[in-house]
């Protein structure tokens, strides 16, 4: 199969992490011997709105060029929103099979837009299949465009988790201290202050633990001075930045991964994925992606957006957990990560694109 891939994410040199689950998508299919005979990528971000929009620009002719003079089975689009003024101007063209893969906040996005969204109908009345991340996303999508067919909207949840990079280590050592961890963009909407509060009320019940914070973003100087602020400075690891390959070793560390994001485009949550195919529980809010793969009290918890007191509240009671009940959590977390493994995922979704080549 011949495929033609358009993003406007995927790694740089200065920005490795930038649309990586696109990439280990790519080299995941090219594993299962899928050609892709044509690129139109945007590599790396720029916060310097002019150079962004020439960006698009030569995207977007990027785009057009290829659709007519690269030899393709199919054209394969990462993030709807941004690619609808393309995709509708080329709809009079068209005469292979497009799938869409929609990753959550570009659904939101549409929502947002009713401009845009006029145009969008359009470009999803002719588009052969949608993929989308969790079963939450295609329950909103089918509502929000009722003329889809649920069977023309696949879930696969976003590339899925490479098991090389993620991994029980089995020379883990129990920990002399409870640990907890938050790996995230640093962006309020990721639920930093949730965590950094629960801490907080955490210590003032004089409950020892251990944080660590790892991660980039904007809030970044917000972090460090509310971790002062509140008087957390001997309790909280913040080591910023960590590659890919590293975070194995810093997921292992951990008796428990907190995932406080609120953010109703929170499409997946691979972080919180990562850390349960590292066998470590996983507690998030009980919203959009997370919801969909943790199992209350069984692989992990879910709390309400925003309610530090239900975190703090969940994270002592698993610290008092025997050590059984904890192995216990930790296997389920490992068998529920199975469903996410990266060739599993690609597997399912070829046999399922394969459907739409004539």
């Amino acid at each position: 199969m011949k495929i033609f891939l358009i993003s406007n994410m995927y790694p740089s040199k200065k920005d490795t992490l930038f649309g990586v689950f696109i990439k280990n998508f790519r080299e995941e299919l090219e594993k299962q011997s899928i050609h892709f005979t044509g690129v139109a990528l945007i590599k790396g971000k720029s916060n310097n709105i002019f150079i962004k929009l020439l960006r698009y620009i030569l995207h977007y002719i990027k785009i057009f060029v290829g659709s007519f003079n690269i030899d393709y089975n199919l054209i394969y689009i990462h993030y709807v929103s941004h690619h609808i003024p393309i995709l509708w101007l080329l709809l009079s063209f068209k005469n292979k099979p497009w799938v869409l893969n929609a990753h959550g906040d570009d659904i939101i996005d549409l929502q947002q837009n009713k401009f845009v969204n006029y145009f969008a109908k359009q470009v999803l009345k002719k588009t052969d299949l949608l993929v989308v991340p969790t079963p939450y996303f295609q329950k909103k999508v089918l509502y929000n465009y009722p003329f889809l067919r649920k069977d023309s909207v696949f879930v696969s949840p976003s590339g899925g988790i490479n098991p090389n990079l993620f991994y029980p280590e089995k020379s883990k050592l129990e920990n002399q201290v409870y640990t907890v961890g938050f790996i995230s963009r640093f962006i309020e909407e990721k639920g930093w202050k949730t965590f950094l509060d629960a801490l907080t009320i955490l210590k003032s019940q004089t409950i020892f633990f251990k944080a660590i914070i790892a991660g980039k973003g904007p809030d970044e100087v917000k972090i460090k001075q509310y971790i002062q602020e509140k008087n957390l400075t001997k309790d909280v690891d913040f080591i910023g930045f960590i590659n890919q390959n590293e975070l194995v070793h810093l997921y292992t560390q951990l008796d428990l991964y907190i995932f406080p994001t609120y953010r109703e485009a929170e499409s997946l949550g691979l972080t919180g994925v990562e850390a349960m195919a590292c066998g470590i529980p996983v507690v998030a809010c009980n919203i959009s992606g997370p919801s969909t793969y943790i199992d209350h009290g069984k692989n992990g918890y879910l709390f309400e957006p925003k309610n530090h007191l239900q975190l703090a509240e969940i994270i002592k009671t698993h610290q008092s957990l025997p050590i059984q009940k904890k192995e216990e959590l930790s296997e389920n977390a490992l068998q529920s990560a199975a469903e996410f493994e990266q060739s599993y995922v690609a597997t399912k979704l070829l046999k399922r694109v394969k459907r739409i080549i004539k």
